[in-house]
């Protein structure tokens, strides 16, 4: 006894007469002189006649010999009308394998139009919860929190959450998290994630080094490893420590804490500052020499005293 599938014609589902003729034991010659009985009798009802594509649809199919023969499409109504003359367990298997066909037919469309009438909802969620994931990430807080506030707003809206596991980013940081690490800061005094992906960009073959992890329709959670870490680390040091990280025509101020300048500064030094590019080592030394006031350093880096570090 074989599976039954489901064809799509014109935007309806029809089952062919093979597949049913198959499916009950019968011949298919038999079953197309039975159902073109039922296509006689509805043809000469008044009130049925119209009806008659609701529940056959004349089709045909070459066979082995490259002929071509007649069979017919089966709609669900066609499918209950020939169940009905069928006795016994063949009537009863044929009628369950239809209608678990046509109702898993139903059901996915039903859950297609569902999307589409929710995509502008999910847009507005998607950006919504954008926002308040990197607010998480600046907390570190932790992934069960992270999925539960994620079913919480998409599974109502019919949006399965892929799970995820903390096991799953041992070794991987978001760019808030390396940010953090390495001593990225912007002027608000929060880790610069974004100059941090700025400067990840740059990598060869960056995303080799990330681990994606989805969530809601189309939203994603990037986490790079140690590698990418270690590189943006590189990067900064080869560059000078930059007071603008360069992107696509604008640049990121950063503010660094992991460099703490010399004690005085004088802040009538005129000095070119190339900050798409970096300081050359000079240029540093002369800007860092007798610096005493790190909120007014032109290349905004952050020191602290060694009390509050």
């Amino acid at each position: 006894m074989n599976a039954l599938s489901i064809i799509k014609r014109d935007g309806r589902a029809y089952i062919e007469s093979r597949e049913v003729a198959l499916f009950i034991g019968k011949d298919h010659r038999n079953l197309l002189r039975d159902i073109r009985g039922y296509c006689d009798v509805l043809e000469k009802s008044n009130e049925l006649k119209d009806e008659l594509i609701n529940f056959f649809v004349e089709s045909s199919y070459t066979d082995s010999r490259g002929r071509n023969k007649l069979c017919y499409l089966l709609t669900k109504q066609g499918c209950e009308l020939c169940a009905n003359k069928l006795a016994g367990a063949k009537g009863i298997l044929f009628t369950a394998a239809y209608v678990a066909k046509f109702n898993a037919l139903e059901m996915e469309e039903r859950q297609r139009e569902a999307a589409n009438r929710n995509a502008p909802r999910l847009n507005e969620f998607n950006y919504a919860v954008r926002n308040v994931l990197n607010g998480m990430s600046q907390c570190f807080t932790a992934p069960n929190t992270v999925m539960k506030f994620l079913r919480g707003v998409y599974e109502p809206l019919g949006v399965e959450v892929m799970p995820f596991y903390e096991d799953d980013w041992y070794g991987y940081y978001t760019v808030t998290e390396i940010a953090a690490q390495i001593g990225l800061y912007s002027d608000s005094g929060r880790p610069h994630g974004h100059a941090v992906s700025a400067i990840i960009s740059k990598m060869d073959n960056h995303a080799q080094h990330a681990m994606v992890i989805p969530y809601g329709l189309v939203g994603i959670i990037r986490r790079y490893d140690s590698a990418a870490v270690e590189w943006v680390r590189n990067w900064i040091a080869e560059n000078h420590y930059p007071a603008i990280v360069p992107y696509y025509g604008f640049g990121y101020h950063i503010y660094y804490t992991c460099i703490e300048p010399a004690d005085d500064f004088d802040n009538d030094t005129e000095i070119d500052l190339n900050e798409d590019e970096g300081f050359s080592e000079e240029e540093m030394d002369e800007i860092c020499d007798g610096c005493d006031d790190c909120t007014k350093c032109p290349i905004r880096f952050v020191c602290f005293d060694d009390e509050d570090e």
